[in-house]
């Protein structure tokens, strides 16, 4: 647990450089499109240790959802700890030092040995061979619950017409510029803007060739004109008709 004095890009890079110095350099950092992680000094710092930078989609949370559920259990834990006067750094041991599905905990996942703490370890080791195989067993479950409910997007390519869900509903009309990351889409819209949302946020847009076809087919199809130009025949119009439903007058009551 890191404790920032604030969020500037200077205090953000000094702590993640004493993470690096200990577990090593990744090759990706993925994060969220805050202000310290826009700005050229962290750029800079991407540069200098050679890992790629990854930001998530703006407005779109899942796509971050590793960070999201770390971050979520964290303050969960900060708070139990502060409701009962315990120790917060026992309760971050004791949560690293548990096992999850796997059967692992994520201190052993991570370095490979127990951690000892003040809960009783009754947890025999299990082989790594057989956690990699219960991970990706697990991994695929997660994916066909999640895949009941979701269906395959029809892919972008470069200028195509899409329509931006926003507060007001599909109403913003774009132009594809460039897919910056996995479904995720640099657009333009018609006052000239130019925004990030992801493809579950995007609508794509039929051709104009295509609407053309379409109505032209639509007008073969219908009844030829009459000579008043009103589009139908006199013969197919309505006959209007009254109601036979009697109607009685209210009863009012007598006071």
């Amino acid at each position: 647990m890191t404790l920032l004095s604030n969020l500037s890009s200077a205090c953000v890079i000094t702590h993640v450089k004493s993470i690096f110095a200990r577990h090593g350099i990744p090759y990706i950092v993925m994060s969220d499109n805050g202000q310290c992680f826009s700005s050229k000094e962290w750029q800079k710092f991407a540069e200098q240790y050679d890992f790629k930078h990854v930001t998530s989609s703006p407005l779109y949370p899942q796509s971050n959802g590793k960070a999201e559920k770390g971050v979520h259990i964290l303050k969960q834990l900060l708070k139990k700890a502060a409701d009962s006067d315990s120790d917060p750094y026992l309760a971050l041991l004791s949560h690293r030092a548990s096992p999850v599905e796997c059967g692992l905990s994520p201190a052993e996942l991570l370095m490979n040995r127990k951690l000892r703490t003040t809960l009783p370890s009754c947890i025999k080791p299990t082989m790594h061979s057989k956690v990699c195989q219960r991970l990706r067993h697990l991994k695929m479950k997660q994916k066909s619950f999640y895949d009941k409910r979701a269906k395959q997007l029809r892919p972008l390519a470069v200028e195509d017409t899409v329509r931006v869900e926003d507060q007001n509903g599909w109403n913003t009309k774009a132009t594809v510029l460039e897919e910056v990351a996995p479904r995720s889409f640099n657009v333009r819209t018609e006052d000239g803007q130019i925004i990030r949302p992801n493809r579950r946020s995007l609508l794509k847009v039929p051709n104009a060739s295509s609407e053309v076809i379409d109505i032209q087919s639509k007008d073969e199809t219908t009844s030829p004109r009459d000579q008043s130009g009103t589009g139908m025949d006199n013969s197919s119009k309505p006959v209007l008709r009254r109601s036979a439903r009697e109607i009685r007058k209210p009863e009012r009551l007598d006071l």
